[in-house]
C-alpha cells in the first residue's frame, strides 16, 4: 500500500534528496503501523517530535491505510 511521509522544517534533512516539498511516498505492507513507517527515518521518536496521521495525533501502533499521510516535525521550534 502507498502512504505519504511528510517532514516539516529541519526534519526534511532526513529525506532523500529527490523529495518534493518534504513529502515522499512509501510502499508498505498491509497492516503496517505509524511506527513502522516513521521509525526508518533518523528523527527522535519521543517528546521531541510531533507525529500525526492525517492531521490527528494517534498512537504509534495505529495501522495505516492506503493514501494515509504521516507527518513529523520538531515539538521544539525556535523563533
Amino acid at each position: 500500500m502507498l502512504i505519504r511521509i511528510k517532514m516539516i522544517a529541519n526534519y526534511r534533512d532526513v529525506l532523500p534528496p529527490d523529495h518534493k516539498h518534504g513529502v515522499i511516498e512509501l510502499d508498505l505492507a498491509e497492516g503496517a503501523t505509524v511506527y513502522e513507517a516513521i521509525s526508518r527515518f533518523d528523527i527522535p521518536l519521543n517528546d521531541e517530535s510531533v507525529i500525526v496521521l492525517n492531521g490527528l495525533t494517534v498512537d504509534m501502533s495505529t495501522p495505516l491505510k492506503e493514501g494515509d499521510m504521516v507527518t513529523a516535525f520538531s515539538a521544539i521550534a525556535g523563533g
